[in-house]
């Protein structure tokens, strides 16, 4: 190919790949769909039963389940990377990319407000996402790149050997369009519509 050509070929792929894998928008309202169910009923019973199931089948583990007081909380867990075809917890492919490039996990809070006549007014989800860091391993020989996932190499900033317990979570945010894909999914699997739909 001509070098007059380059130019505008590597201004195309350089536009396609940022538009493909730039970083969703992160607002500061709370992911809400209205309800409007009186509880108890059978459509409380659905839309509780819903709000279950779904994060079960987008693979996250309860933690908290408590009707009195309308909340529902998962443990953390490691978010869908490429290898894992069969997972559907990141709804963005920036986020896909990011959970594949570094150790990214989600856990879920879903609220369930009540009215003055304590009637289900509406139903809130926030994703909290976290990505691990671990110190920096000092690497003094070519073998040592072996043990760059283990315990035996000193960190760069003078720890003698870096371990699980120098790790820590960093709070990342919410990620709110797996949030908002969260919550149409609690609600189509539990026959209701909302304004949204």
């Amino acid at each position: 190919m001509g070098s007059r050509h380059q130019g505008p070929l590597a201004a195309l792929c350089s536009l396609v790949l940022a538009g493909g894998c730039h970083s969703p928008g992160q607002h500061d309202f709370t992911s809400t769909r209205s309800a409007s169910i009186a509880d108890p009923s059978e459509e409380a019973d659905r839309l509780w039963a819903a709000i279950q199931e779904t994060l079960r089948r987008n693979r996250f583990e309860l933690d908290r389940v408590d009707r009195r007081s309308g909340i529902i909380t998962t443990l953390p867990e490691g978010s869908q990377h490429v290898f894992e075809f069969w997972r559907r917890d990141v709804a963005t492919s920036y986020d896909f990319w990011e959970a594949t490039i570094n150790p990214i996990r989600r856990w879920v809070e879903v609220t369930v407000a009540l009215d003055a006549d304590r009637q289900w007014e509406n139903v809130s989800a926030v994703v909290h996402k976290e990505r691990l860091s671990s110190p920096d391993r000092q690497f003094n020989r070519s073998g040592a790149a072996m043990q760059f996932f283990g315990d035996n190499l000193p960190s760069t900033t003078g720890l003698v050997r870096v371990a699980d317990t120098h790790d820590r979570w960093l709070d990342l945010g919410r990620d709110s369009a797996l949030e908002d894909r969260l919550l149409a999914e609690m609600f189509r699997h539990a026959h209701l519509t909302t304004p949204h739909d």
